[in-house]
């Protein structure tokens, strides 16, 4: 786990933090629990220095990608992964281009 800097800016932990949902994302689809179980961690350490709803959506998300660990062995990306994810995703700031 890497050590979280308590003077880091908020738009830097707000890009690691959505660079780590990629990468959560990545190993509930191959099955790599522990390494996602290390990253949700890592990512709600950086959240306790950002707005309370990233804190919750965040959460959201984590429960959402553990759950699914223990509900399904195959490990899919369900619409309720992805939902979270763009929530939170949302409350971090980033929004898709509009068109």
């Amino acid at each position: 786990m890497k050590k979280i800097p308590v003077n880091e800016l908020p738009i830097r932990s707000k890009k690691e933090i959505a660079e780590g949902v990629g990468k959560i994302i990545h190993f509930l689809h191959t099955g790599q629990r522990s390494a996602a179980d290390l990253l949700i961690e890592e990512l709600k350490i950086r959240s306790l220095y950002l707005e309370e709803p990233i804190q919750r959506a965040l959460l959201i998300f984590a429960e959402e990608v553990q759950f699914q660990y223990a509900y399904d062995p195959w490990h899919k990306v369900t619409q309720e992964v992805e939902d979270a994810a763009d929530k939170l995703i949302e409350n971090l700031g980033f929004f898709p281009p509009s068109e």
